[in-house]
């Protein structure tokens, strides 16, 4: 195929490269802004506050900012004034993805040392996270009236001013920035970014060629190539950067094994469906329909996230497929209800009468519906589980390990391999792709039920830990999906109500729960789910008993989801 036949070239070239970026290449995943790690000393205090500071500049070091933002936790239990540790801790719950819990930190900081040298940065870095950019925007400047020529916060502000459209006072932060930090590649690459939005495209060009020169590696490469190909600065130097960033990820990818699951190799998935999906939209400009769906279908197969189902949406639509177009942009609305541009195309394309909170709530549905594989419950069993899974296209095979959940549901590694993984590869290829899925069966059902967890979202177990709050209560952690499930002790099956059997209401009841410390359910809240289904579930759940959840050797609470299942088919 055509990028095997290349792929032995470009590597050549560029194996060096990797070997040298291999760590920069680790975080090779999008973010909206860059973070500078906060400059913690350890001043006169008791011996045991300076351990914890080192133990978490060590773990900062190594990238472990779970260990870190536990580790600043303890810090700010024993002493609240310690010199920068909110600053810190808030830094560290902005690496985790924490952006809520980094903004109440960063706000402590900035009461107890309102001249804080580097809070109102990380403030705003919370605060743009969370898409709040308005109120980012003030933080920003703020802490370049704190520190003229800081080194963050001009490149920081540019961004966002970036996003948010006003894209001539985003040059203007952008090229202070790049006077501070003339080498920095991420800021020459938002400079490109901002000169190709002026209508500079020469600069822009300049710009972003240099970025990817400083940060030789995957993720610059695909972005680089990205916006060379959007803006039609240059393509065939798109062309070149996205082949680089797909060959050298798949051949990292060929070594995958599941005796051995690191983070990394969790990761690799969701950068490779981005640069697949850069791959395909090249295609699509250029107008080979074709190899474009094939690419951004399995991108996007891997990673549901808004822009490549918006990208799939608008290859269909130009193949004239406007059925398939719309389910795409209804599941793209569903990702990110923000994509304005999306809700135009969505609105444009549906019936004039149509609402868009409707639409999106069908693509929700959708999004479940088309990752989930049946699979015949051929142990009649019942319970949930999560398994990885380990595809390879050469041979059309695949390797599964159970991970967690219920072991009744373990002897199903077996069944798991024998199924069909569709558009999983967009070509044939020596890598092996990591996915993750979560079973769940009924005993009285014929079929269980796989759902193929999007990438983005993949919990990494083996390095995964708990995160205290001090955005809220001490004691309670949240369990998203980069946590250990709690292990479920007892379940008490629902009684199907008879007005909901007549009816024929069926479908799943989510239900937010709080687990207390002793592994009983403490609260019980419907998200959603069917009105005539509900009172049985919460009936049933408020029986369950789990293991309780241990943090640094004490029981925890933990905030979490659950879903029951109401089929008529399971009715005897």
């Amino acid at each position: 195929m055509y990028f095997a036949a290349r792929a032995k070239i470009i590597l050549r070239a560029t194996l060096w490269i990797l070997f040298v970026c291999r760590a920069a290449a680790a975080q090779d995943k999008p973010r909206l802004l860059d973070m500078a790690p906060p400059k913690t000393e350890a001043a006169d205090k008791p011996n045991s506050i300076d351990g914890l500071i080192r133990a978490a500049n060590q773990a900062a070091r190594n990238r472990d900012y779970s260990t870190c933002a536990q580790t600043l936790e303890q810090v700010v239990a024993t002493d609240p004034n310690y010199r920068n540790a909110w600053n810190y801790l808030g830094w560290a719950y902005n690496a985790l993805g924490q952006y809520s819990k980094a903004e109440v930190a960063l706000r402590k900081a900035i009461a107890v040392n309102p001249a804080d040298p580097q809070a109102y940065n990380n403030l705003g870095q919370a605060l743009a996270f969370q898409k709040n950019y308005d109120e980012a925007i003030p933080q920003y400047l703020k802490q370049i009236e704190v520190r003229a020529k800081d080194p963050w916060a001009h490149a920081n502000l540019g961004r966002v001013y970036l996003l948010t459209k006003q894209y001539e006072t985003a040059l203007e932060q952008l090229q202070i920035a790049a006077s501070i930090t003339p080498d920095d590649g991420s800021v020459l690459f938002n400079l490109g970014r901002a000169y190709a939005k002026v209508n500079q495209p020469d600069k822009a060009k300049e710009a972003l060629e240099k970025s990817a020169a400083l940060q030789p590696f995957p993720q610059r490469w695909n972005n680089v190539a990205y916006e060379l190909s959007v803006d039609r600065l240059d393509v065939p130097h798109a062309k070149k950067y996205a082949q680089q960033a797909i060959a050298a990820t798949a051949n990292q990818m060929r070594d995958t094994t599941l005796d051995h699951i690191t983070r990394e190799d969790a990761y690799q998935a969701s950068r490779i469906s981005a640069y697949w999906d850069t791959w395909g939209w090249i295609q699509f400009q250029e107008g080979e329909l074709q190899e474009a769906e094939k690419y951004v279908k399995s991108a996007w197969m891997i990673r549901s996230a808004s822009i490549i189902s918006d990208h799939l949406g608008q290859i269909y639509q130009q193949e004239g497929r406007k059925a398939d177009a719309l389910r795409m942009l209804k599941m793209a609305m569903a990702t990110d209800v923000d994509a304005a541009e999306t809700r135009e195309r969505l609105l444009a394309m549906a019936w004039p009468e149509s609402k868009i909170d409707d639409l999106i709530s069908q693509g929700r549905a959708l999004l479940k519906e088309t990752r989930t594989v049946g699979v015949k419950n051929t142990h009649e069993t019942e319970g949930f589980a999560e398994f990885w899974i380990l595809l390879s296209p050469a041979s059309a095979k695949s390797g599964v390990k159970f991970v967690t959940g219920d072991d009744q549901l373990r002897p199903f590694e077996k069944d798991l391999e024998t199924i069909q993984y569709r558009d999983s590869f967009p070509e044939a290829t020596e890598m092996k792709l990591l996915r993750r899925g979560r079973l769940s069966c009924m005993r009285s059902s014929p079929d269980c039920k796989l759902l193929m967890i999007s990438s983005q979202s993949v919990p990494t177990d083996e390095l995964a830990q708990l995160i205290p709050s001090v955005a809220g209560e001490i004691g309670r952690v949240a369990m998203n999906e980069t946590n250990h499930v709690p292990k479920l002790l007892k379940r008490v099956q629902p009684i199907y109500p008879l007005l909901a059997r007549d009816d024929k209401a069926q479908g799943v009841v989510r239900l937010q729960a709080v687990i207390a410390r002793d592994g009983s359910i403490k609260d019980l809240k419907v998200i959603s789910g069917h009105p005539d289904l509900l009172q049985a579930a919460l009936e049933a759940v408020r029986q369950w008993k789990y293991e309780p959840t241990l943090l640094n050797g004490k029981p925890v609470e933990v905030e979490t989801t659950v879903d029951v299942i109401f089929q008529l088919n399971n009715l005897r």
